[in-house]
């Protein structure tokens, strides 16, 4: 019986041990200091808040996109859909047909006029929130334990003294995979110093299908409007590389519309 009891004894200490190494495994620690939360928290709750974030469930944005990069520039209809904050779609019309844009919960793909499907490098939409209204961009996460927030100083936007926050976002906090999901979600809020808007995001993205290259997006944000109590920027102009690419003008904004999941599904890649 004696040695009986010291077996399990021994295998008890063994579980314990075993246990206890499991829970006290390394991973990514996140970087929040108090000045950039402080910052980001004024930029939400200016934006609309807890109130705001808490009331929607979906959204339709419906305007106009004015496309520079071609020889000449082209202006299309184009409507935006999201569904709670990492479902959103892009109908955009052109004369060959609608291109649509997918992306649910980090997973993407366009699809062509003609139903062709071309799926989007995950490294590009992992971290993708419905980035046209700041509101509900990764800002709305900074309180949740997987998003780093931290202050980057000072910058002048169009003549306005604008803080930069950098939030990146990490869905593994993992030793190795944390460091790398920073560096690629990484992306710089400017925060105007007294209206408390955000009047400008920058951010690194990868060519598809090409992850040594990336290019730089700014996006600067204007002529914010109050819908349902969230303040969404109407003007909304997209630089890649220091250059214009695209002078999006919204015409209406539509929060909870009711709009089904069927519309955030990513069809197969054929």
């Amino acid at each position: 019986m004696q040695v009986r009891a010291s077996r399990w004894f021994l295998l008890f200490i063994a579980v314990l041990t075993a246990s206890t190494c499991l829970h006290a495994a390394p991973k990514y620690l996140i970087r929040q200091d108090s000045q950039a939360l402080a910052i980001a928290k004024a930029a939400f709750d200016a934006m609309g808040g807890a109130p705001a974030v808490l009331a929607y469930q979906d959204s339709v944005a419906s305007g106009t996109v004015t496309i520079y990069s071609g020889r000449d520039p082209a202006a299309y209809p184009i409507m935006m859909k999201s569904k709670g904050l990492r479902e959103t779609r892009v109908e955009l019309q052109m004369p060959s047909g609608t291109n649509l844009r997918i992306v649910n919960h980090g997973q993407g793909a366009i699809i062509r006029p003609d139903g062709r499907v071309k799926a989007l490098d995950s490294n590009n939409t992992f971290h993708e929130h419905v980035n046209y209204v700041p509101l509900l961009s990764v800002l709305a996460d900074c309180s949740g334990g997987n998003v780093n927030v931290i202050y980057q100083g000072t910058a002048d936007v169009q003549g306005q003294a604008e803080d930069i926050v950098e939030i990146d976002f990490i869905p593994d906090l993992s030793p190795g995979g944390g460091p790398i999901f920073a560096s690629k979600s990484r992306t710089l809020f400017f925060i105007n110093q007294s209206t408390k808007l955000v009047d400008k995001t920058q951010h690194d993205t990868f060519f598809e299908g090409n992850l040594a290259t990336t290019f730089s997006e700014e996006i600067y944000y204007a002529d914010y409007r109050s819908v349902n109590g969230m303040l969404v920027p109407f003007h909304q102009i997209l630089f890649i590389d220091g250059k214009l690419d695209t002078d999006l003008r919204l015409t209406s904004v539509n929060f909870n519309v009711g709009l089904s999941d069927s519309d955030f599904v990513i069809p197969e890649v054929r």
